[in-house]
């Protein structure tokens, strides 16, 4: 059995060594300052032998906004090995340190972006964030008419415009589908990962209302970010955008929300939009989640059977009410195979908590099994906006 270490930052060096083996990067300054950064905001594991570090992995304590609920949610990276360590189950036992740890936190959720989505199920991760993908040529760009003056526009690198766009992006409707709670740190961290970002800002009276992160490679326009808060503001963020059309051929734009849409030409086919998977997310403490979660209608009384491997804490029966007077989910077995209402594992609990999709379809592939009307009522007091992800981790 693995005996999993705290690290600290004596232990960076060997870190950083293993992590520019494990994922092929070349040491640089630029490198060397960011992931210092990420470091040293995170808890870091690693299992030794014979006094060599061979395997390591960070999670990173954040929150998210989900709706309103400001979560715990710790990331996780850097996840990595030795080929020598290789499957022997390092990681296993990393990810079940973690997990204790986040759960003596009152952390609900955890994030990652995998490199395998079948691997990281295993330890109960499952897709909840897409992302849409458009190309398109300049000279299929709208034509932007922009009917109020009043703003103008200010071209800023990334470290100087994030005092005027951070308000933006918290206020942000988008940022709310379970969307990173950006601290300052981490705007920090962007600036230092990404040196070449800049950003477009439209102020109105002196205050950001829209801006765009951006940044140019040989024939094309990257598109990082794009937040407004409303017509005017898009209108005018929009044309500045479009103002790059004799700089470039090719514009592109990775999107956190995934709903693609292509009318915003007026030649649709014009515009190549892809939805594509993202990042991951699991529930770490069913119980909080749930005790903190923003139902939108009352439940009267259902049982829910949840099958969790990793984290035996959610394993079982749970009966889940909702009323005016709040929400109690409590524990009434360990089994998860006695009497239920709902039986689904924490993948899929995951997966209709969080909106990515309904708990009426994953009945009808066989995810969730149960009656139709526990199974309904428990899908019409859930919330159904698509999750967004602006973030990388």
């Amino acid at each position: 059995m693995w005996e999993v270490d705290r690290l600290t930052k004596a232990d960076l060096s060997d870190f950083y060594q293993l992590y520019l083996y494990a994922f092929t990067n070349k040491d640089s300054k630029e490198r060397r300052q960011f992931f210092d950064d990420r470091f040293n905001h995170s808890l870091a594991y690693g299992i030794r032998q014979d006094n060599s570090l061979g395997s390591g992995m960070l999670s990173i304590p954040m929150k998210i906004n989900f709706h309103g609920v400001k979560y715990k949610m710790n990331g996780i990276c850097d996840v990595m090995s030795y080929p020598e360590f290789g499957g022997r189950g390092a990681i296993t036992a990393l990810m079940k340190s973690a997990f204790e740890d986040m759960l003596q936190e009152g952390v609900s959720l955890s994030y990652l972006a995998p490199f395998s989505y079948d691997f990281y199920r295993r330890f109960g991760y499952e897709e909840v964030f897409d992302r849409a993908e458009y190309q398109v040529k300049n000279t299929d760009l709208p034509r932007i008419r922009v009917e109020s003056n009043d703003g103008v526009i200010k071209r800023l690198p990334l470290k100087d415009a994030i005092k005027q766009i951070k308000e933006v992006y918290d206020e942000n409707i988008q940022t709310r589908n379970a969307g990173l709670v950006r601290e300052d740190w981490w705007w920090n961290y962007l600036t230092l990962k990404h040196p070449d970002w800049m950003v477009g800002v439209y102020l109105e009276n002196e205050s950001a209302a829209s801006y765009v992160i951006y940044e140019g490679s040989n024939e094309t326009f990257h598109i990082q970010e794009l937040m407004y808060t409303n017509h005017a503001s898009y209108q005018s963020i929009m044309s500045f955008i479009c103002q790059h059309e004799s700089m470039y051929f090719n514009f592109e734009y990775k999107s956190g929300d995934p709903n693609g849409y292509p009318d915003i030409l007026n030649n649709p086919e014009a515009i190549d939009v892809r939805i594509k998977p993202y990042m991951m997310a699991r529930i770490i403490d069913l119980k909080k989640f749930v005790n903190d979660y923003p139902f939108v209608q009352k439940v009267h009384s259902i049982r829910i059977a949840i099958q969790d491997d990793m984290i035996t804490q959610n394993n079982g029966i749970w009966r889940l009410r909702v009323s005016s007077n709040g929400t109690n989910f409590e524990k009434l077995s360990n089994n998860y195979q006695n009497m239920a209402d709902i039986k689904m594992n924490i993948q899929t609990a995951t997966k209709v908590l969080m909106g990515y999709r309904s708990a009426m379809r994953q009945s009808r592939l066989g995810q969730i099994n149960g009656s139709f009307e526990a199974i309904n009522e428990l899908d019409r007091a859930l919330r159904k906006e698509v999750p967004m992800l602006w973030d990388y981790f």
